[in-house]
């Protein structure tokens, strides 16, 4: 009964599970990137100063990582497809929220909720991958990661070019309403075509038990504080710079919004270009040198849009820096899955890492990016990618690519 509960996969067949899943997180990919580059200019445009842009920023992010820290021993021991579609609909309904609140209290209250939702759905997608199909963790994660991004690509311009056909706020409300739908029709859809994902038995944070709130254990070792310290940057980087530098750059130095949706697209298609080859480009040069590359690349990026303010240099280098993306979001999961042993354990312990650098990324970027303006953020956002790449070689060693083994 328990390894039928654990792997309903197999009832409906396992490629059939794996092709749905990817289906809906690509969907779920479009849904949850509509409104991500509009919210900053959003804040922005409803009069909030750089402090009230900034606090918008942070209510969201905190919402992910407090689902990230205290969800250790609670995401990865639920079922995969109800935390998926559980994050879903409380993500769906703070969209809407944010569409209709009318005083900041209000909009933050909505903000933390989106956070806890986006939280609770990207940690449980995060199990589904390696559950749904689970031979190759490296693998599985690489197409999800594919597939979720995928639809980012598509729906970062999406929103914007959405937005912008109705001049004003309205636009802007009207693209969360819409997004709230999609999120919601998105977890009926989950909750209908997936099978049960439960964790497989003797994984998960301490080898297992009953799930429940509590605080995560780290290891104290030189490559644990490393590893987890190098694995918030790839959010950092999304976060910070394709949901908010990018956007906040081009508004101000006077970029139409079309430019700005298309330089998000190109950074999001670069580093799908890149995941699809994952695996060629990990046995090629090992995980330690593609984060070592993605670090130093990024750093370059960073300083061009810092000292080149053209629209030319701001597509060509938004393309690039998607590479420099892709290389985070190949390695980054498995250095906290290698570091720790097991999968459930160590995706826990990276979406903590992930949603700590997603904060810190939206939040300071909000910020800075208000208040001094493009140069001195991207200046900032390279002086972060330095330090990652000093962080690389405090690994002890390259963390193998680890492997869920069913039953």
């Amino acid at each position: 009964m328990a390894h039928q509960d654990r792997y309903e996969a197999c009832s409906t067949g396992p490629d059939r599970a794996a092709s749905r899943f990817l289906i809906l997180m690509c969907g779920a990919g479009f849904a949850m990137s509509l409104t991500a580059p509009l919210e900053v200019l959003f804040a922005v445009s409803i009069g909030y100063t750089p402090a009230m842009a900034g606090g918008f920023m942070l209510f969201s992010s905190l919402g992910v990582i407090t689902v990230d820290v205290f969800g250790t021993r609670l995401v990865p021991l639920m079922n995969a497809r109800s935390s998926v579609t559980i994050g879903l609909i409380m993500f769906g309904t703070a969209c809407i929220g944010m569409a209709v609140a009318w005083t900041f209290p209000l909009m933050l209250a909505v903000r933390l909720l989106q956070g806890f939702g986006a939280g609770m759905m990207l940690g449980g997608a995060l199990q589904a991958a390696v559950r749904v199909a689970p031979v190759d963790s490296a693998r599985a994660l690489a197409r999800f990661n594919a597939g979720f991004l995928l639809g980012g690509a598509a729906g970062s311009p999406a929103g914007l070019i959405a937005a912008a056909v109705i001049r004003g706020t309205a636009g802007d409300r009207g693209a969360f309403v819409g997004t709230g739908a999609l999120a919601l029709i998105l977890a009926a859809a989950v909750l209908r075509f997936l099978p049960r994902l439960a964790c497989p038995l003797g994984e998960g944070p301490l080898g297992g038990g009953p799930p429940r709130l509590s605080l995560p254990r780290f290891g104290r070792g030189r490559a644990d504080l490393a590893g987890l310290a190098i694995a918030m940057i790839g959010d950092f980087l999304r976060g910070g710079v394709l949901f908010t530098a990018l956007p906040l750059a081009g508004a101000a130095r006077g970029f139409p919004t079309l430019t700005i949706g298309i330089a998000i697209a190109l950074m999001s298609v670069a580093e799908i270009v890149v995941l699809t080859r994952a695996g060629a480009v990990l046995r090629w040069l090992g995980l330690a040198r593609v984060l070592l590359a993605a670090s130093v690349l990024g750093c370059a990026c960073s300083a061009a849009l810092a000292l080149i303010p053209g629209q030319a240099a701001y597509l060509g280098v938004s393309a690039v820096f998607g590479v420099a993306l892709a290389g985070m979001t190949i390695g980054l999961p498995l250095v906290a899955v290698g570091l720790a042993g097991d999968s459930a354990a160590g995706l826990a312990r990276f979406r903590i890492s992930a949603g700590v650098g997603m904060l810190a990324g939206s939040v300071g970027c909000a910020i800075l990016g208000t208040a001094a303006g493009p140069a001195p953020l991207f200046w900032v956002v390279t002086a972060v990618l330095a330090g990652g790449a000093c962080l690389v070689r405090n690994l002890a060693q390259p963390a193998a690519p680890a492997r869920v083994v069913s039953g």
